[in-house]
């Protein structure tokens, strides 16, 4: 029978620019020696995938490894407004985390496991720091332009049948994506995302998880395969959990959080 975990909300990082985090906690006698960041996507995708990635640190944490989920600055519950994101303060609250998380658990080494933008932002700030243990990139944002061409796309198409808003009804300077501004900066930062000039191996261990077959992500894979990283990849024909549904509701693709976890468990005996 599976244990109860222990999750515990917390505020971390600098005063001025608090993170709103859980901590996943193991039980006693099943902790492993590593620790696990979850990079979350941001907007609407954020949303669509909350009880996707819960049930993953629910798992993960079933497993024996410690974890934490976080809202980045100016998104979910951490301080700072919508309109206060940038890239660079993203990938500066991905270093907090993983320091909050080393600081919290005595652990060295750490996974992090991001999903869309959040796959990017872990594999960003995990060549910089060159320290990360690990890493999944769950159909990462390859590209930062096709990603914006696919938003507007999407905005176009759940816009079809309702009535359009007038430009009066958004702030100026910022662009609405299905109920989250996009600021005019934010979206030039998110343009000039690319991946595959990033040089060196983000990680020790990689896994690809690719559910949108999309010319980016193999594109990726073969950037990957070429550096020093153990890569594993893994294609399934699961649902994009990001995107809306008809019926509102939130899906959880229970087989790619079965890979994720299995993944974790033979990379981190």
């Amino acid at each position: 029978m599976r244990q109860a975990e222990k999750v515990a909300p917390f505020y971390f990082g600098s005063p001025d620019k608090l993170l709103f985090g859980c901590y996943h906690e193991p039980t006693l006698g099943r902790r492993r020696k590593c620790a696990v960041v979850v990079c979350q996507p941001v907007g609407h995708e954020y949303i669509n995938s909350h009880r996707a990635l819960r049930q993953l640190a629910a798992r993960l944490c079933d497993a024996g490894f410690p974890v934490l989920r976080f809202d980045y600055y100016g998104c979910g519950d951490s301080s700072g407004s919508r309109e206060e994101g940038t890239i660079l303060q993203w990938l500066e609250d991905v270093s907090t985390a993983i320091s909050e998380v080393r600081r919290r658990t005595a652990v060295v080494q750490v996974c992090l496991i991001g999903l869309r933008l959040g796959g990017t932002l872990a594999m960003i700030a995990a060549a910089q720091r060159a320290d990360p243990e690990s890493m999944v990139l769950w159909d990462p944002v390859v590209s930062g332009k096709s990603y914006l061409d696919g938003l507007l796309r999407l905005q176009k198409e759940m816009l079809r049948f309702r009535p359009k808003p007038s430009s009066a009804q958004e702030p100026l300077g910022y662009w609405d994506v299905l109920g989250f501004p996009l600021s005019r900066f934010l979206r030039a930062e998110i343009e000039k995302i690319d991946l595959l000039p990033i040089a060196g191996s983000p990680a020790k261990n990689v896994l690809v998880i690719q559910s949108d077959q999309t010319a980016g992500e193999a594109k990726l894979k073969e950037h990957l395969s070429q550096t020093e990283a153990r890569l594993e990849y893994q294609r399934f024909d699961a649902p994009q959990i990001w995107r809306p549904t008809s019926d509102g509701s939130l899906l959880v693709p229970s087989q790619i959080l079965h890979s994720i976890v299995s993944w974790t468990y033979r990379v981190h005996p």
